[in-house]
């Protein structure tokens, strides 16, 4: 019989081979368990951060978070999580934060970036693989959902990354010198890279910090003023610029196109684009959301398509709602076939090393696989999950500008759906073969609007009144709060104003909204516009009125979208605002406002730049009656005007009233010293003097009371002596005894005198209550201007 391979080894190795054998199923066995506890433990942090969303009750543990220190005490992992629980779900003011709920596949995003920090740590060979699978394969898909055969992909975190390293792969290109010579290189020939006017400059500005290029190497191409859209590249003046830089010397390297601007969504013409940078050897790169477009052609490809432009950048993440993704810069691979120009610069060996010297290849010997989520997420969903996500990102954008597009008082400024003659919807994209420029032009990444006054036929407006944006600043404010479904954000066109901006390719949570939700956002806006209108056309009679009124000033209030702000200031005010006159005029407005929201909550409180209190009206209804309103201002500011002066009256009475009692008291005291004799107080012979001959009860100081009605300071025998509180001259019960008048009635705006007779404290009492009643009705303009000239003349200020 033929022997088994085995039966030659020795027994020692046969022990040995089973030992290894084994030794590799239990590292096998323990790296698995490993994986799949990380996992565990990451998908169970995240349903914990993902209870806040729920509405499940957090504990107090987490919402008393406070500052934390490193100490050396250790800490447990459960504490560590519980720490970070808190500071997320919190804010500063310790309110709970509003979270999104996860799908699935976010969740797999999540456990996967625990992943790859797991695979960091292994050894390099593995390392290795496994960065190159994940990332052949992802490129691969990726090349194939947008079309772009024959590319390299490049992975990064920061947005503008893939961009620098595009720009430093065409350096290298250009000049051949520049590894060695640097910025030396330039000096036969300037490099050149155009970008449109309506391009962020930060990405500009990003560009040459991180090339260490001057300014003078950027060329801003001017947009369309009289075709086209006033958002894209004007392609005559881009002409003419390309051919008067290589005339001058210059060096073009680069075009920065938009497919989708930043804000207005609008596309740049790039087939006419791409033509000239064929022409004059420079590299196009394409950025904006509108290129997702490229992912929704769902039938066969038939042979090669060119690509769209040289590179461009996706931000995937972003566009299928998915945080986590790492941003992609495609870029197409150098063709070998047709090398003829750039032979005669740099040679074809060269130009497969340029993606390397610029860094625009992956590192598959890093420490971190970028790729590993995004692997997962495309498995996750599958072509046609990309598909039908970047579909309905298009769909609710095209709804609503359908659903807007009706109003008469709404500009619509984002590019219309299916182009100016509406040839294809984005149904039909899906079914129907199409070109890249019409995939271009038959969608809207996004849909910015803005209120704007009503126009006149064959009238053109370029940007809105600057009333007319704090008008659209409330009308989105009020949109993100009873309307939140659609979720709009509040941007500022130089050349527009104030717009709002929806865009579905920035919504974090990936769920657009439906058609139903649409609709009810559209009724609110509706709503909002009645409501808008009705403002502006009240406030021109609120303005009218407000001029016309003798005690309402029209207050200027830059950030108030209302009707606007009015002052209730007394006449004769306006001429002497002193310091302490524009404190009691502040005091008095506030007043106003506080007695004004108990009747209509339309008003609130105000400040002009001057720092000047005011009463601010807001929106308000076509019934509204503004005259009306205007009247209840001036009637309350009237009402609480008559009750400041009584109460400064009053506390005028009660300082008098404490100064004469002070002196009465001290002058009585003076006289019963005199009267007792001073030998009545000294220490020891005082206490004999009193004992040999004893003081009578009447004797004493008497007690001072303020009699606020009579405007008099009297003694205050008749409460202690004879328990009475009654006051002089009312009338007594049946049966009763008629209060006796006190021995001391000083009036508060008289002399200080002292009667002991009735007859002059009558008459002391008639002349208080006389004066009393003057000072409370004093309400003559000629008073005021008085204390505000002596105010100004020489009063102390007091503090602010």
């Amino acid at each position: 019989m033929a022997s088994s391979p085995t039966e030659n080894v020795p027994k020692t190795e046969k022990s040995l081979n089973v030992v290894v054998r084994k030794s590799n199923a239990d590292l096998t066995r323990n790296k698995n368990s490993q994986l799949g506890e990380i996992a565990i433990e990451a998908s169970e942090i995240v349903s914990r951060l993902e209870q806040a969303a729920d509405g499940v009750p957090i504990s107090d543990n987490v919402l008393n978070q406070s500052t934390v220190f490193l100490g050396l005490e250790k800490k447990h992992s459960d504490e560590i999580i519980q720490t970070v629980h808190g500071l997320i779900t919190i804010d500063d003011e310790g309110e709970l934060l509003t979270f999104p709920s996860l799908d699935n596949v976010t969740k797999l995003v999540m456990v996967c970036h625990s992943l790859a920090a797991y695979c960091g740590g292994l050894e390099r060979p593995i390392l290795q693989k496994l960065s190159t699978r994940f990332t052949t394969d992802t490129t691969r898909w990726i090349s194939q959902i947008f079309g772009f055969l024959d590319c390299s992909a490049f992975y990064h975190e920061e947005h503008l990354e893939g961009l620098v390293r595009v720009t430093r792969m065409m350096l290298h290109y250009k000049y051949p010198r520049y590894l060695e010579d640097g910025a030396l290189a330039f000096n036969s020939s300037l490099p050149t890279i155009y970008s449109s006017v309506a391009s962020p400059l930060g990405i500009i500005q990003h560009l040459c910090r991180q090339l260490g290029l001057p300014l003078a190497c950027i060329r801003p191409v001017p947009v369309n003023t009289h075709f086209g859209s006033q958002y894209t590249m004007d392609l005559s003046a881009f002409q003419k610029m390309l051919a008067d830089d290589v005339a001058t010397g210059r060096t073009p390297i680069l075009v920065i196109a938009d497919a989708g601007t930043p804000i207005t969504g609008h596309v740049d013409n790039i087939t006419r684009i791409k033509e000239l940078c064929k022409v004059h050897s420079a590299w196009l790169h394409i950025r904006g959301h509108s290129l997702a477009a490229l992912a929704l052609p769902n039938h066969q490809r038939n042979g090669h398509i060119p690509p769209v432009a040289d590179s461009f950048t996706l931000t995937l993440g972003s566009w299928l709602g998915i945080p986590g993704l790492p941003i992609i810069t495609l870029y197409r691979l150098w063709d070998t076939a047709n090398t003829t120009n750039r032979n005669k610069q740099v040679g074809a060996s060269r130009e497969s090393t340029l993606p390397l010297l610029a860094g625009l290849n992956t590192d598959h010997q890093g420490r971190r696989i970028l790729t590993l989520p995004l692997w997962a997420a495309l498995q996750t969903l599958g072509k046609e999950g990309v598909h039908s996500r970047i579909r309905e990102n298009f769909l609710a954008s095209e709804r609503l500008w359908a659903a807007l597009d009706v109003f008469r008082h709404v500009r619509v400024l984002s590019p219309k759906p299916g182009g100016e003659s509406g040839t294809y919807t984005v149904s039909e994209l899906i079914s129907k073969p199409a070109n890249i420029p019409m995939l271009f032009e038959s969608t809207a990444c996004c849909v910015v609007f803005q209120f704007t006054p009503e126009l006149n036929e064959g009238e053109f407006l370029s940007k809105v009144p600057p009333y007319y944006d704090k008008l659209n600043s409330w009308l989105g404010q009020i949109l993100q709060l009873d309307a939140p479904q659609v979720p709009i954000d509040i941007c500022e066109l130089e050349n527009v104003g104030v717009v709002l901006r929806f865009c579905p390719f920035e919504n974090v949570t990936g769920q657009q909204p439906t058609p139903e939700e649409t609709q009810a956002f559209v009724q609110c806006l509706e709503q909002q516009l009645v409501i808008l209108r009705a403002t502006i056309h009240h406030r021109e009679t609120f303005v009218k009125l407000v001029e016309g009124s003798p005690v309402l000033k029209l207050v200027d209030l830059p950030e108030w979208a209302g009707m606007g702000g009015v002052r209730y200031c007394p006449e004769g005010w306006e001429e002497l605002l002193t310091d302490q006159a524009k404190e009691e005029l502040n005091h008095l407005n506030m007043a106003l406002v506080d007695s004004l929201r108990s009747t209509d909550s339309a008003f609130s409180l105000g400040e002009d730049i001057e720092g000047l209190m005011c009463v601010r009206f807001g929106m308000l209804t076509p019934q509204s009656d503004v005259e009306e309103l205007l009247n209840l201002v001036v009637r309350v500011g009237q009402s609480v005007e008559e009750n400041s002066r009584v109460l400064d009256s009053m506390g005028e009475i009660v300082k008098k009233g404490i100064e004469t009692a002070t002196l009465d008291l001290q002058k009585e005291n003076e006289e019963r010293l005199w009267q007792e004799g001073i030998i009545r107080h000294v220490p020891i012979v005082g206490t004999f003097v009193n004992w040999w001959a004893p003081k009578t009860k009447e004797t004493g100081i008497r007690g001072r009371s303020l009699n606020l009605t009579q405007g008099v300071v009297e003694s205050t025998e008749n409460i202690y002596k004879y328990h009475m509180q009654m006051q002089a001259g009312q009338i007594p019960t049946p049966g009763g005894k008629t209060p006796p008048t006190p021995q001391v009635q000083t009036p508060i705006a008289g002399s200080h005198s002292r009667s002991s007779s009735h007859a002059s404290g009558s008459s002391h009492v008639s002349t208080a209550k006389t004066e009393t009643e003057k000072t409370l009705k004093e309400n003559n303009v000629d008073k005021i201007k008085m204390d505000l000239t002596q105010t100004e003349r020489g009063k102390e200020r007091p503090e602010p």
